[in-house]
């Protein structure tokens, strides 16, 4: 299971009522900067993995846009994590792109170019690559889950 909390920055969980001021990094650009409330946070991060995801949905003071800061981390201490921030009219649409998110962004060791690697290499280093791409699909899948049933969970029956 994926947790997913709303907590303060001493990791203490707070309201999710909370209108604060908020900076979202953008790998590459200047941050996006808004005041909201936080909708729902979360990780997909397992012990072992390559790769993994930390999302965070905010809902725009007097507003029902909500932006959505998506952060991939990479277990290898020399890539470099990525941090995208978009803003959408509504939650609908927000949810939408997550729902469409790829979260493959993997390095590939492998160049089937190479003839110094036998065919059997080749096959035993895709089939590596395919058991990490798996792993983290299956984490992120998770993750938005569990985002989604709290945000559900959240709405009045």
């Amino acid at each position: 299971m994926v947790p997913v909390a709303i907590l303060d920055e001493a990791g203490v969980e707070r309201p999710a009522v909370l209108v604060q001021a908020v900076t979202l990094r953008v790998s590459g650009a200047k941050p996006v900067r808004l005041r909201g409330r936080l909708l729902a946070e979360g990780r997909s991060h397992a012990a072992g993995g390559v790769a993994w995801h930390e999302v965070a949905l905010w809902q725009l003071d007097g507003s029902q846009e909500v932006a959505v800061a998506l952060r991939t981390r990479h277990a290898e201490a020399s890539a470099a994590d990525v941090h995208r921030a978009e803003l959408f009219p509504e939650l609908a649409e927000a949810l939408d792109w997550l729902e469409g998110f790829d979260p493959l962004d993997l390095d590939v060791d492998l160049d089937a170019s190479d003839r110094r690697l036998s065919a059997v290499e080749v096959a035993l280093r895709a089939a590596a690559l395919r058991a990490r791409a798996e792993a983290v699909t299956r984490a992120w899948r998770g993750l938005l889950g569990e985002v989604l049933y709290a945000l559900d969970a959240e709405r009045p029956a």
